[in-house]
């Protein structure tokens, strides 16, 4: 894209809006940034370096209407707002950040998009440590770690790039051509933007469509069914239904069901448009075993080995030339929590469609061989193998675990869950009105005693009232409740911060909550 001289107006100076006029200025654009809001001094100084002018408090619509050839859109601003709905009325080119950096890939860059309501960031930081043990030069970019225009203002240095995408950003991203993508799952999120759960479903198949032909994309079966329920067009790529956890009687159906397809192909008969006539398939109830057996499609599910709850099987059924069939055995994965271990499948995936050899996929996934670097703030182990000491100087042997992103009870409910038993468990912060005493069937069993601070602890021990005998003395700050955690543990067990609530009673934000812990737990560790 040769944009030298355009005039490109960049509405939102956060840090999609710098990366993108960082890069523009780089490649010759004429750039003015508008934010409706304050703009923070560091980035005044970094335009102010590049020469670029800006406006803060307040948006100059005319003059945007009348000066600007492009638009470059904040992905918090809806497309519905006054600002968006003028420029495109006006007929201007309205664009993502995400679309801007696609204009400077390199020809020779494997690209991994990858999208879902939860676990986008743990997949694409996993991924991105996954590539490089393949010998690319890989980055985690996009809504996760670097802005995507920051990844390419040298496009030489990576030559792989695992680009997190949220739904607001697809919503203006055109020429994005990933190899893979990736569809990992569809929640009730977003309802205030989108309106239903068909209209964020569009905003996420975006990526899908944008797959290149010779690609693959990977997709959540529910997500599948959903998208073929409300008549989206299939991609011209590849297919990988992804089914998760499937028990021995699922796993055997989805087997008999492809020995099947290998002798009759093509049950699906696509339309010249690639859409599906909906009321043929109105009920979709056999969609899983019996419909996608079409050569378009592989298939990909895990299986739990026996009673160990750490053992389990990858069954992939390759179709195309990238993807022969295999089965990797994980035992004792590096991450806790069947939530993780589909994050990790989703990560490989693109890995093996590349030329990852498995046994590199598993090493990696297997705790005793891994080189995984964790993601903070995300079930992170804290001080891996080292003794603690309790303020009697008595040493223990815990294990402390970093959740602070969860901020809400639903997500500390999933770590509850990635743990069998021996749990201490930090909980509060600022309420967000969640419902404590949905943590109460795991009293007893994963948890063994409870440990409240912060500004929500009197809601939470009047909410848990019920299993007052699991339940500490509430803390007024977090490091009080973590103390008292580990002055009552016994050896084996787990110091689990997992907040439920926000972190803005003590704290800066959950980055910041966590940094806490982290310090704290780090201080108790023997001999440092």
């Amino acid at each position: 894209m040769n944009i030298a001289g355009k005039k490109i107006w960049i509405i939102g100076a956060a840090r999609s809006g710098l990366a993108a006029a960082r890069l523009l200025h780089r490649h010759g654009a004429d750039l003015f940034v508008t934010d409706s809001n304050q703009i923070d001094t560091s980035t005044k100084d970094a335009l102010l370096e590049l020469k670029i002018p800006f406006e803060e408090g307040g948006h100059s619509i005319g003059r945007l209407l009348n000066e600007a050839q492009m638009v470059v859109l904040s992905p918090s601003i809806p497309l519905d707002k006054p600002l968006p709905n003028a420029v495109r009325q006006a007929g201007i080119p309205l664009v993502s950040e995400i679309e801007v950096a696609s204009w400077y890939l390199p020809e020779s860059a494997f690209v991994v998009g990858i999208t879902g309501t939860n676990g986008k960031s743990t997949t694409t930081h996993y991924a991105s440590q996954l590539f490089a043990l393949g010998q690319r030069n890989s980055v985690a970019c996009g809504n996760y770690g670097r802005a995507f225009s920051d990844a390419l203002i040298d496009p030489a240095k990576f030559n792989a790039f695992v680009v997190e995408l949220s739904s607001y950003q697809l919503e203006t991203t055109l020429s994005f051509r990933p190899n893979v993508s990736v569809i990992l799952n569809l929640q009730n999120d977003h309802q205030a933007r989108y309106g239903t759960m068909e209209e964020y479903l569009k905003s996420k198949w975006r990526l899908v469509l944008l797959t290149r032909p010779d690609g693959l994309a990977v997709v959540d079966e529910a997500v599948l069914r959903k998208a073929i329920e409300i008549g989206l067009a299939m991609p011209e790529c590849r297919i990988m239904v992804n089914y998760g956890f499937l028990d021995a009687a699922a796993s055997s159906k989805v087997m008999d069901s492809l020995k099947r397809a290998e002798q009759k192909h093509n049950l699906w008969n696509f339309c010249t448009e690639r859409t599906l006539p909906v009321p043929s398939y109105g009920g979709l109830s056999s969609l899983a075993f019996e419909m996608l057996s079409d050569s378009q499609f592989s298939h990909v599910w895990l299986s739990k080995q026996g009673t160990d709850e750490e053992s389990f099987r990858v069954n992939l059924s390759g179709r195309g030339p990238q993807e022969n069939s295999l089965t990797l055995e994980i035992s004792k994965p590096v991450l806790p929590g069947d939530h993780n271990q589909l994050n990790i499948l989703a990560a490989s995936l693109p890995a093996i469609h590349d030329g990852l050899h498995p046994n590199i996929v598993r090493a990696q996934w297997n705790q005793k061989s891994s080189f995984y670097q964790h993601l903070a703030h995300r079930l992170e182990e804290i001080g891996k193998g080292q003794n603690f000491r309790t303020s009697a100087s008595k040493e223990i042997s815990v294990r402390m675990i970093n959740d602070s992103k969860a901020t809400n009870v639903e997500s500390t409910i999933v770590a509850i869950r990635s743990f069998k038993q021996g749990l201490r468990l930090l909980v509060g912060g600022e309420p967000k009105g969640d419902f404590y005493g949905e943590i109460i069937p795991y009293v007893g069993k994963n948890i063994t005693k409870i440990y409240p601070f912060g500004k929500a602890a009197p809601l939470i021990c009047q909410q848990l009232f019920g299993v007052a005998d699991y339940l500490a003395l509430p803390s007024e700050q977090m490091v009080q409740a973590a103390q008292s955690a580990l002055d009552d543990s016994r050896d084996g067990e787990i110091i689990l911060l997992s907040p439920a609530c926000a972190s803005f009673d003590e704290f800066k934000n959950f980055e910041h909550r966590g940094d806490s812990f982290r310090h704290w737990a780090m201080q108790q560790i023997v001999n440092q």
